[in-house]
């Protein structure tokens, strides 16, 4: 009996850890902006300020936008904030959350002004 009480708690062991690692990368992938909140109302962006990142799990990743396209490498200070480093020198440091299925991103960790990204490609 003891054997399968030990062969239980390392199998929920293992799921928890399972599901942690999950929540650890939900922001892999590529995501494209849509929407913006100024404090007061979202608005959808033009086209010609939509913007897409895309993260892949050994660290680096790129941005492009209107057919500009650089790549950064990417760093997770704690959950929710992400720090990047561009090829061209550019370092950006925002935070970022889920809501309903898109993901926000800030300057602060308030959220009084973020971007809306929408998911456009699978885990990497």
């Amino acid at each position: 009996m003891k054997t399968l009480q030990r062969l239980t708690l390392v199998l929920v062991l293992a799921l928890a850890l399972g599901a942690c690692r999950w929540e650890d990368d939900d922001f892999l992938g590529t995501w494209e902006s849509y929407a913006y909140f100024d404090g007061y109302d979202e608005y959808e962006l033009y086209l010609d300020e939509r913007s897409t990142y895309s993260f892949y799990r050994d660290g680096t990743g790129f941005y492009s936008q209107l057919g500009y396209r650089n790549e950064f490498v990417w760093d997770e200070y704690n959950r929710g904030h992400l720090y990047l480093r561009h090829s061209d020198g550019d370092v950006e440091d925002f935070y970022y959350r889920f809501s309903r299925g898109d993901m926000l991103v800030s300057p602060t960790p308030s959220f009084r002004t973020y971007t809306v990204f929408r998911y456009r490609g699978s885990h990497y």
